[in-house]
Order: structure tokens, then C-alpha cells, then sequence
């Protein structure tokens, strides 16, 4: 019996990948979902398939909900792995956010047939390198580039899906519209010490927008918050970070 494509490439790149230094929580806690999986797939004879419904997908509630605006359709879902920018003008300032850069990873058929893998994912990616150009896959579960994402001013992140592997989305330019503290239990940074998770998020998407998406959520969060302060901290610095997004038309 065939089960599905994407659990299988999980499981392989679990074999083929290098071995890390350290065996984490989170890649152990990935790892025991992905074999849950394979088990109930197998199980149940589900053939392979390299499509997915994302009417099954279920967005995550925020800490504090979120506005959800009525009759959007879901379009696609990104695991987005980068680094939070600040600045700090004195070792007394508060560091200041000077927006993001980050690669995004197609995690929709996760979203849509494995929801229980998406709690799990940030952390992670956290925990992994960031792979450098032109890498078009993120280790360890193979997931596929599917835009870039970076701030053309201080007020305006976007997305661009402008690689290869991309969706056909377009290029997002974005607002903030809300915001919700995010959980307690978030991952606070890489090897589980740094200053926080930052906000999970809902933007609403400006008329430069390409393509018909409306909003997109950032949500599971983890790592990319500063310091309190910006003692004994560079003019510039960046921390790393994670979250899923949910792209809504």
C-alpha cells in the first residue's frame, strides 16, 4: 500500500539528513507526529497524492482572536524562517524593529491533511539553520521555497512569491492591522533562550498588492524579540525567529 508522498519525503529526509549536534524536544516531538502519521496512513491504504483540500485547514485561534474578516478562502500556508531587525540608537534606548527578512517554506498540504505538525514546525525551524541562496528546500521535512519575505519601508512587510517553486500569488504588500501576545509556552529562542516569541498577527494587504490575497496571519510564533534595552547591544542586529502564515483571499 502506497501512503502519502510528503510523509514518506519526511520520513526519508529524516535518514538522509545530517545529523544535528543536538537532539531537541521539538525535533523529537516533529519526528513522533510524522511517525504517528505514517502508521495511521499505512493503516488506512491512503494512496499517494501530491494535492491537498485546503478547506480542512484550521487556523489557529490567537491568545487574544483576531479579526477575521467574513467569506475569505484560504490560498496557502508558508513556514517562514528569517530574522527580526532592530535598531538601537544608545546603550539606553529601547531597540527599535527595522523590519524583517525571512524565506517561506509551503507548508499548506501540512495545514490542510497533518494539522497536528504545525504546532510543532516553528520551533523546529527555529532550531535548524537557515539555508542560504539558492537553497529551495528546507530541511528536515524537504518543504519547498515559496516567496521571500522583507519590509520596503518601516510600515510595510512583503511577500514576495517570486521563486520557481512560488504559488501564483503575486507580491503582497502589507499592513499591520492587529496584534495578540503570544503564548506563554512559545519557543523564546534558539536553543530555547533569547527574549521571547513576537506577536502572532493579522495584516491587511495594501492596492500595490498583486493578486487577490486580503489578509495574511502570522501565527506560532517563535524567537525574534529584543532585548529590553539596548545596553552593551550594536547600532544594528537582528535575531532569529519563526512563524506560520496563513494567506487568505
Amino acid at each position: 500500500m502506497k501512503y502519502s508522498i510528503l510523509l514518506a519525503s519526511m520520513a526519508t529526509t529524516l535518514i538522509a539528513a545530517p545529523v544535528q549536534s543536538t537532539w531537541t524536544p521539538a525535533l523529537a516531538g516533529y519526528y513522533d507526529v510524522v511517525f504517528q502519521y505514517i502508521q495511521k496512513a499505512k493503516a488506512e491504504g491512503r494512496a499517494a497524492s501530491s494535492t491537498c483540500d485546503l478547506s480542512r485547514a484550521v487556523m489557529p485561534v490567537a491568545p487574544t482572536p483576531l479579526p477575521f474578516p467574513p467569506g475569505m478562502v484560504l490560498e496557502h500556508v508558508a513556514l517562514g524562517r528569517g530574522v527580526q531587525n532592530y535598531t538601537c540608537p544608545n546603550a539606553t534606548a529601547t531597540p527599535a524593529a527595522a523590519g524583517a527578512v525571512a524565506k517561506f517554506y509551503n507548508v499548506s498540504c501540512i495545514a490542510a491533511d497533518w494539522p497536528d505538525l504545525l504546532a510543532p514546525i516553528s520551533n523546529l525551524a527555529l532550531e535548524n539553520s537557515r539555508p542560504a541562496e539558492p537553497a529551495l528546500v528546507l530541511e528536515p521535512s524537504n518543504l519547498q521555497l515559496s516567496a521571500h519575505h522583507f519590509f520596503s519601508n518601516t510600515t510595510t512587510p512583503v511577500f514576495a512569491f517570486d521563486a520557481t517553486t512560488s504559488p501564483d500569488l503575486g507580491t503582497i504588500f502589507s499592513a499591520k492591522g492587529n496584534s495578540s501576545d503570544a503564548p506563554a509556552t512559545a519557543l523564546a529562542g534558539v536553543d530555547g533562550s533569547g527574549n521571547g516569541a513576537v506577536p502572532w498577527l493579522y495584516l491587511t494587504t495594501r492596492p500595490t498588492t498583486t493578486g487577490a490575497t486580503k489578509a495574511v496571519y502570522r501565527l506560532n510564533t517563535a524567537g525574534g524579540q529584543p532585548p529590553e534595552t539596548c545596553a552593551d547591544m550594536p547600532a544594528t542586529f537582528s535575531v532569529e525567529y519563526s512563524a506560520v502564515y496563513w494567506f487568505w483571499k
